[in-house]
């Protein structure tokens, strides 16, 4: 590979350029290493000071991030050492947290306790952790730890499969969960592998993923679920592109299952007249329900109709901005009443998102792609429920593809929301970590709006950037870095 605008150097010249350019690659990737391996909880504990520093330790492993995702991009695009630097790199990344406390969130403790349940034949959306009926599986380590222990699980079918399936291989294991989620991680670092083949992109830039601090301390780290689901969205993603509709289904159905919120790639992706890929779909998610429905009926949706109330918001995005624009001089039920309404209206606003996407969906690799990344943006942008920063995972790879710099900044930025806990203590409300959060993002995407205006018309705003995009083709061996449009 040739740096850009050093052509004429050819022979040993550009053999030098090019070890130079692997040692910076691997020293980029030592620096970053002990980032991860530390334990930050221990040194710093959990509060507002221990969640200070891992703001600031983010900060510093995200730009170490962005130097290295630009200087491959750009330097070394299709060489295979690089590709194997940065997917060993990836790969030591996650070991090193293996071991550490988890310092984000007490999450996998209730994957870790559905797990066992299941294995003692009970359903796991008949009792809270705290119902007397389940006092001989509680324990020192995994009981104590567990969020909302008065609350049933929250997690569709496919979560609870998983729990009980990791439970058999390795009960109470927190090691063990995060190990399933690294073996996940290597596949969805397989599949966007050949995504990236397939749109005509550099391997290389599953760097963007294998590198990602949001995937590694959201990941394996604190051990978080949405891990489970990349590598049947992926699935999903090249069938559907290859027009495979029925197989499309069945992999977008076992998303859904783990997770809810991919189930806007199904209207993103629906093929009008065609009724295999919703049908396979459907067929998935009944299969997986059936079971667990059957003894307790409704009682199978948990505690996520609560979920939508106003005592789980966090780190709420664009519905903060409205309803802040409202006065309602301190009544609470006003607030609720303007808080519920306002709800109702974005969640009308994605369907009909979602509905112009699916009207504009061409067929083909580079249409059913654009398709899925607006999907995903309108449902990050326009969700007016909580959003942790872990539901911003599924995002990072199609940016590995498309690597748009307001997306981009927003995997970083989202690390902010930690600020946020302790937004209802006494302490200086960090409406500034708020703003640095989300209105970089809303700036480029008005700004991407406007410039797409001249290129497709009646689009929505959401859509139209990744709609009126024309194929990337394959970078030069002589050129630079990737368009990030």
């Amino acid at each position: 590979p040739v740096p850009p605008g050093r052509a004429g150097c050819g022979g040993p010249c550009e053999r030098t350029r090019v070890n130079v350019f692997h040692l910076i690659l691997v020293a980029l990737g030592l620096l970053s290493l002990p980032g991860y391996a530390i334990d930050l909880r221990g040194a710093v504990g959990s509060d507002m000071h221990g969640m200070t520093w891992y703001v600031l330790l983010f900060a510093g492993q995200f730009a170490l991030y962005l130097a290295a995702s630009w200087l491959v991009l750009t330097w070394a695009a299709r060489d295979r050492v690089t590709l194997i630097l940065v997917l060993a790199f990836g790969l030591l990344f996650r070991l090193a947290v293996v071991p550490t406390p988890v310092q984000l969130s007490s999450d996998p403790y209730r994957y870790l306790w559905d797990g066992r349940v299941q294995l003692a034949g009970v359903n796991p959306y008949r009792h809270a952790p705290a119902a007397p009926e389940l006092s001989h599986l509680r324990d020192e380590t995994i009981h104590p730890n567990i969020n909302r222990p008065t609350k049933r699980t929250v997690y569709p079918p496919g979560a609870e499969m998983l729990f009980a399936l990791v439970a058999a291989v390795a009960p109470g294991s927190l090691v063990g969960w995060r190990l399933f989620l690294l073996g996940c991680e290597i596949v969805t670092g397989g599949l966007l592998l050949r995504l990236l083949r397939r749109m005509n992109r550099p391997p290389t830039a599953v760097i963007l993923y294998a590198w990602a601090p949001l995937a590694i301390y959201e990941g394996v780290q604190a051990a978080h679920l949405d891990l489970a689901f990349l590598p049947p969205l992926l699935l999903a993603l090249l069938w559907r592109q290859e027009g495979r509709m029925t197989a499309a289904g069945l992999a977008l159905g076992a998303a859904i299952l783990i997770k809810l919120y991919p189930a806007v790639l199904l209207v993103a992706w629906w093929r009008r007249g065609d009724w295999r890929l919703p049908a396979a779909c459907l067929a998935v998610l009944t299969a997986g329900y059936v079971p667990y429905a059957w003894p307790v009926g409704l009682g199978v949706l948990g505690f996520l109709p609560e979920y939508f109330s106003s005592g789980e918001d966090f780190n709420v995005g664009l519905r903060a901005l409205l309803t802040a624009a409202i006065p309602t001089g301190g009544d609470r039920a006003l607030g609720e009443v303007v808080r519920g309404l306002t709800m109702l209206v974005l969640f009308g606003l994605l369907a009909w998102v979602l509905i112009a996407i699916r009207r504009r969906l061409r067929e083909g690799t580079d249409g059913v792609f654009a398709a899925g990344f607006a999907a995903v943006a309108a449902y990050l942008v326009l969700v007016p429920t909580a959003l942790h920063a872990w539901y911003v995972v599924w995002m990072v790879p199609f940016l590995a593809v498309r690597p748009a710099p307001g997306w981009l900044w927003f995997t970083g930025a989202v690390a902010l929301s930690y600020l946020l806990d302790y937004a209802w203590k006494p302490v200086l409300f960090p409406a500034w970590a708020w703003a640095l959060e989300f209105l970089p993002l809303w700036a480029w995407l008005v700004w991407e709006h406007r410039r797409a205006i001249g290129l497709s018309r009646g689009t929505p705003a959401l859509a139209r950037p990744l709609a009126a995009q024309t194929p990337v083709a394959a970078p030069s061996m002589k050129a630079s870095g990737p368009s990030c449009s």
